[in-house]
């Protein structure tokens, strides 16, 4: 391959952050064009530059903009980038909303250095990696539909942000700006949507499902 592969990479960890692109640089046949500290200051950068990076690899834990916004953002913009999220999160919700996002590869940190190699000239040449992890029947389960993740409207999402808190669901209508008896019928169609019967039990699935990330 002629051509060098561009990269940005969005990381909120400098050391990290820094460390990927100097063994990226070293790799062979990749170059990292942009280094953002979350999701919306790499869209920004990419935004300003006239040629478009190749392939983002993103974090999903990012104090700013979180790898879920990013990746959908990402996707709507610039659909042709390829998209390798590399992080610390194993769950079957995480992998499960990323694939359903767009994002083309989904990788662990702390694997071997020519896994993210292959990973990176695998979502650049053929437009998708399957890790060992992150197999391929897994994906077309996701991209068939046969694997999903319960319908969540945007209501619900707000309501299971905040179930982990100390509000009242009283005080939890206040902030949505909407009325308690509302509260309590997002609430009773959350119970019904995921089996469950307590708030904890809906605050617990929040931090499962990537929909409030751990601090």
């Amino acid at each position: 391959m002629d051509k060098l592969i561009t990269i940005a990479i969005a990381d909120d960890h400098l050391m990290m952050r820094h460390a990927l692109a100097g063994l990226l640089n070293v790799l062979g046949g990749m170059q990292v064009v942009i280094e953002a500290s979350d999701g919306k200051e790499l869209i920004d950068l990419i935004n300003n530059e006239k040629i478009k990076p190749d392939i983002c690899i993103v974090d999903i834990n990012m104090k700013g903009m979180n790898g879920f916004d990013t990746v959908i953002e990402l996707k709507k913009r610039w659909p042709d980038i390829g998209i390798l999220v590399l992080t610390q999160y194993s769950s079957e919700h995480y992998i499960i909303r990323m694939i359903t996002y767009g994002a083309n590869g989904y990788l662990f940190k702390g694997g071997h250095q020519d896994e993210l190699k292959n990973a990176i000239y695998s979502i650049h040449i053929n437009g998708y990696y399957y890790s060992e992890q992150v197999s391929g029947s897994f994906i077309h389960s996701i991209q068939s539909g046969k694997l999903s993740l319960p319908h969540i409207t945007a209501k619900e999402t707000e309501l299971l942000k905040l179930c982990g808190s100390d509000l009242t669901y009283a005080e939890i209508a206040a902030k949505l700006n909407t009325t308690s008896r509302a509260v309590e019928g997002y609430r009773d169609s959350l119970f019904k949507k995921l089996g469950m019967t307590s708030r904890v039990s809906l605050a617990l699935y929040a931090i499962s499902s990537g929909i409030v990330l751990p601090d």
